[in-house]
């Protein structure tokens, strides 16, 4: 029996392209974002800590906790302005790639073969052996495929019905490796 070739064409559309940047940028920053936030509770704690010791007369001491607690500002705030200049940059990529999708509006081609899976759209063509290729599923709401560890490719459930969603994921369990992310 010789397996199928599963070919999709999904719509090269700035909506979707926006809501997968921008869902990929949060999931990217989030634990990061949460780690940085225990930096400006460490400031406070180490803040209160040594008015504590100024009050009790231990001006030594004080100074030591009210230095942890400049770094551990300093830190936040350093890390929430390189937040706020990355998502500046994303936004900025993502518009400019936003004109380029509306100039070029071809559709998007996905495909898997029992060699490979390939992958086109306006500006270039990608295909990788099985051996390459992880997966995962997203919030269930996007198919996360991850070519040679450095390309990623975020398939949208909503633009291919269930029966051709459950084809695609069987394939890549026989086929490729599951990741969790």
């Amino acid at each position: 029996m010789t397996e199928e070739t599963l070919t999709y064409n999904t719509p090269c559309s700035a909506e979707i392209f926006t809501q997968i940047q921008q869902y990929e940028f949060k999931r990217l920053w989030k634990d990061n974002l949460k780690d940085n936030s225990k930096n400006i509770f460490y400031g406070i704690l180490f803040t209160l800590v040594g008015i504590l010791i100024i009050l009790a007369e231990g001006y030594r001491f004080a100074g030591f906790f009210l230095g942890f607690s400049l770094a551990a500002f300093s830190y936040y705030f350093s890390y929430h302005s390189s937040y706020k200049k990355a998502k500046k940059r994303h936004e900025e990529i993502i518009e400019k790639e936003i004109s380029c999708l509306r100039i070029n509006s071809t559709d998007v081609i996905w495909e898997f073969t029992p060699t490979h899976f390939s992958f086109k759209n306006y500006k270039s063509e990608y295909k990788f052996i099985w051996q390459e290729i992880t997966y995962c599923i997203l919030d269930d709401k996007y198919l996360y495929i991850t070519a040679s560890s450095f390309m990623h490719f975020i398939l949208d459930k909503a633009n291919i019905d269930e029966s051709n969603l459950n084809k695609t994921i069987s394939y890549l369990e026989t086929k490729s490796k599951f990741k969790e992310i």
